[in-house]
């Protein structure tokens, strides 16, 4: 009896994975974790909705915790505990009464094979499950004052929880969507695009119309969109017959933190600025976007607590007429007098504004030119990125101040203007005869 023990685990292993069929190194013991087959389209259906079927391809497993006793198999069956995340405890009880007439049936043979066929082929024609299944509630139901009491629990059952119908639900589908991805990722597909074949993991399935597509192929389109200033509203399939659209997190996912962290801002910004009713705080230190209610000539910026005329994007003055006449609606470029947005007090700020500016396209450059007033725009955007460009990328000769950028090269500088020699590192100036002896005799402490 140990050799047909032994025989049957060896086998068992051998025909099934390490996820399905695991066994204890050190005793007859083992668990098996059996996921039934579904009948094509398969479907779904929340207990008393009639509305909402969900196409699933698999379920959970059934886990049998088994252990081969001595007298196994000529006089006894497997000990084992059956639990299931989606089978309530009177039927989890059936199909174990049912695993001891299959052993029995067997006449004394080995069984763990028929059982794992068992629940994977026949489980659901045993249950009478068929599509499309209602999600059964996993607390027992309630028997009336007539109804005839009989236990029919089975103690080797583990009831894994009482969770609600909406819980179990959504467990299985997770437990789906889990499994086609795994299943996806095994196959080899054919790009649209570059046409060459990849494997599942490197490509993307669109979670709205299942088109795929390889990474690489999508990630450079929706970088050159993002990096182009191509950004609309929504990226959609490649697909040419194709209308979805690509969420925020398949966006993410594909460029990465930093690239998505511009196209977010890009797009709220582009949102906003579809918005009429949207304005922003006239305040230099704010510039917060404010929702305009209907009808009225004032608003009120939270951020700040300012509250301002949206004609003049003064202080609000109340019936009192606009000290300078302007509307909202007034050209700014064509009146000198009108109250243009306030540029950002930050270089952070400055670089921002100025590449959606340079990536945008041609309407988005007149809007942006009409909020903040075309000459100013320029002049100062202009003005302030050089400035800070400098700032970071140059430093000044220690005799004659003179900024001077470092383009390569090791550290010792020649300033052109007053021809004196420098560290670029400590900033001391150095002999004219001989300034590389300040790195060979370790003059300079700061690493190269």
């Amino acid at each position: 009896m140990e050799t047909a023990r032994e025989d049957e685990l060896l086998a068992m292993e051998n025909i099934f994975g390490p996820e399905e069929f695991r066994r204890s190194e050190t005793s007859s013991d083992g668990v098996m974790q059996v996921c039934p087959h579904l009948p094509r389209d398969f479907k779904l259906i929340k207990k008393g909705e009639r509305n909402g079927e969900y196409d699933v391809q698999f379920l959970p497993p059934l886990i049998v915790d088994f252990e081969l006793p001595q007298t196994y198999p000529s006089h006894s069956s497997p000990a084992f505990r059956l639990s299931c995340q989606w089978l309530h405890h009177n039927q989890l009880s059936k199909v174990c009464r049912h695993l001891d007439e299959i052993w029995q049936n067997t006449g004394g043979g080995v069984v763990l094979f028929s059982w794992f066929q068992f629940l994977s082929e026949d489980l659901l024609g045993f249950l009478s499950i068929h599509s499309p299944w209602e999600i059964p509630c996993m607390e027992e139901p309630e028997l009336g004052a007539s109804a005839q009491v009989t236990d029919t629990s089975d103690p080797r059952v583990t009831t894994t929880n009482n969770a609600s119908d909406a819980d179990i639900l959504q467990r299985l589908l997770d437990h789906n969507q889990r499994m086609q991805q795994k299943v996806f990722e095994g196959r080899h597909l054919e790009c649209g695009i570059c046409f060459l074949a990849k494997s599942g993991s490197d490509c993307h399935r669109f979670k709205g119309c299942d088109h795929v597509f390889c990474k690489d192929c999508v990630a450079n389109l929706f970088r050159i969109g993002i990096e182009e200033g191509g950004v609309q509203l929504q990226f959609r399939c490649p697909d040419t017959d194709c209308d979805s659209v690509a969420t925020p997190s398949e966006v993410k996912e594909l460029v990465g933190e930093e690239l998505f962290s511009r196209y977010d801002r890009l797009l709220l910004q582009r949102t906003l600025d579809c918005m009429a009713d949207v304005m922003y705080c006239p305040r230099p230190n704010c510039s917060s976007a404010v929702v305009l209610e209907p009808g009225e000539t004032w608003a009120f910026c939270a951020p700040c607590a300012f509250a301002f005329c949206t004609d003049c994007r003064k202080g609000y003055h109340g019936v009192e007429r606009c000290a300078k006449g302007t509307t909202a609606n007034s050209d700014p470029d064509s009146d000198p007098s009108a109250e243009n947005a306030p540029l950002p007090k930050t270089l952070e700020g400055m670089q921002a504004l100025w590449e959606d500016y340079e990536t945008g396209a041609s309407s988005r450059r007149r809007l942006l030119q009409h909020r903040y007033g075309r000459g100013l725009f320029l002049k100062e955007m202009t003005d302030a990125l050089s400035e800070g460009w400098i700032d970071t990328n140059t430093q000044e000769c220690p005799k004659c101040s003179v900024k001077i950028h470092k383009i390569g090269g090791c550290n010792i500088m020649h300033c052109a203007t007053c021809l004196s020699f420098f560290c670029w590192h400590c900033h001391v100036v150095l002999p004219r005869n001989n300034p590389h002896m300040h790195l060979q005799d370790g003059g300079c402490t700061l690493p190269d």
